[in-house]
């Protein structure tokens, strides 16, 4: 799945996307990549100044167990927006944990 947040901050379009199946993180400023990271950990951050020289970062926290995934926008150390993006199909995470814990047991029971 992937999620995308978009927020002005002081008349700069600031745009993360993520996938949860590739692990790739994009972070856009005006329609430009100014950072990219892979992060499979239910937590990530991008720092980045805005053309004014304004420091801002992003946090990105994933909740896999009720489907939520929040990005915190910062603006000189100060939090300026929560944005929340919550999964609507929750029985597709429920499908992706039993299918992880079988094959866990399948792994197991082989070893």
């Amino acid at each position: 799945m992937m999620v995308r947040f978009s927020y002005d901050v002081n008349q700069h379009l600031v745009e993360l996307q993520a996938s949860d199946w590739t692990g790739m993180e994009q972070l856009y400023v005006n329609g430009q990549v100014v950072s990219r990271k892979f992060s499979f950990s239910p937590q990530s951050e991008h720092r980045f100044r805005l053309s004014n020289g304004e420091y801002c970062r992003c946090q990105l926290i994933s909740d896999a167990t009720d489907g939520q995934t929040l990005c915190r926008i910062y603006r000189q150390d100060k939090l300026i927006a929560s944005l929340k993006h919550v999964e609507a199909n929750k029985f597709y995470y429920g499908y992706q944990l039993l299918l992880l814990a079988g094959l866990s047991c399948l792994l197991l029971a082989y070893i």
